[in-house]
């Protein structure tokens, strides 16, 4: 038995096909970088941001007619939640497409982003992460148990759009995001003691990829002061570090700094040193959570 899932998210959508017997391994994957974050306006996703959408899902359904797929699930998380047309664009895209799309909860995806990542990490006690193109999720476990979560408007994607003039940040409009994200921490993030953290999503796999490129390392693990360097080295235009940055992922290059930022800011404010990256997330955890319940 096969199943579709189509992830509607604040920067790209990912259409990823599964087999029921081994969700953790994607058969086919096909991802198309929307930006709709950076496509709000006055609070709603713009004319010019809906039709984009209709387009990329349009496509997607088309070739999911030519897959041998059991059943469809799609949700759409911040992309939508966070914007006034939200339930309006989900009744268009049921009318035009007859697709279904679940607007998920902050904290549904705080919750999936934690049951995907507990699939690769054993760990006892420890934070999940996932920054989004417009939304962050935090979990606090405990004896593998999920105890406290937070939610921080404000991701890769929308940092860069409410704060970044050009392509990548100065040092005012990185003083302005820290302000900004040490505020919102201070205001919704507890802290406990624990001292580690599995972290997914595009930017902290990016990251990853960016450290095994320059540095020859293990992309699924790397530390704060990795991740403060690069956005001090990004910040400073260190050319090598922009080239691998465009060599590895090209379509990240304007967001890629402002999601390392939040990630910095999350560690320092957590006290964590080193981040663990899952490859799985909150696609892995929705479609688990489908599964039990039919």
């Amino acid at each position: 038995m096969k199943y579709a899932l189509i992830d509607i998210g604040s920067n790209s959508i990912r259409l990823n096909v599964y087999n029921k017997d081994n969700i953790q391994k994607e058969v086919f994957s096909k991802k198309y970088m929307a930006g709709l974050a950076g496509l709000v306006e006055d609070g709603k996703l713009s004319d010019k941001g809906i039709k984009k959408l209709m387009k990329v899902l349009s496509a997607q359904k088309m070739l999911l007619d030519y897959l041998p797929i059991d059943e469809i699930y799609v949700f759409a998380s911040a992309s939508l939640r966070n914007v006034d047309n939200g339930k309006e664009i989900v009744k268009k895209v049921k009318k035009e497409l007859d697709l279904n799309i679940d607007l998920i909860s902050a904290d549904d995806e705080a919750f999936y982003g934690a049951e995907g990542m507990k699939m690769v990490y054993d760990f006892d006690d420890y934070y999940t992460i996932d920054i989004g193109g417009g939304s962050t999720e935090l979990c606090y476990l405990k004896n593998k148990e999920i105890k406290d979560m937070a939610f921080l408007k404000a991701g890769s994607l929308s940092l860069f759009r409410d704060y970044v003039e050009n392509t990548m940040p100065s040092v005012r409009e990185y003083d302005e995001m820290i302000n900004a994200i040490d505020k919102m921490l201070a205001e919704n993030v507890t802290t406990y003691k624990c001292t580690k953290l599995v972290a997914s999503g595009g930017t902290a796999r990016a990251l990853g990829n960016i450290f095994e490129e320059l540095y020859d390392s293990d992309d699924k693990e790397y530390t704060i002061d990795d991740v403060k360097n690069y956005i001090y080295e990004m910040i400073d235009r260190n050319k090598k570090i922009i080239r691998t940055t465009v060599m590895v992922v090209p379509e990240r290059l304007h967001s890629i700094v402002p999601g390392a930022i939040m990630l910095y800011r999350l560690l320092k404010h957590l006290g964590i040193e080193k981040v663990n990256v899952s490859k799985l997330g909150v696609r892995e955890g929705y479609l688990k959570d489908k599964i039990i319940k039919e």
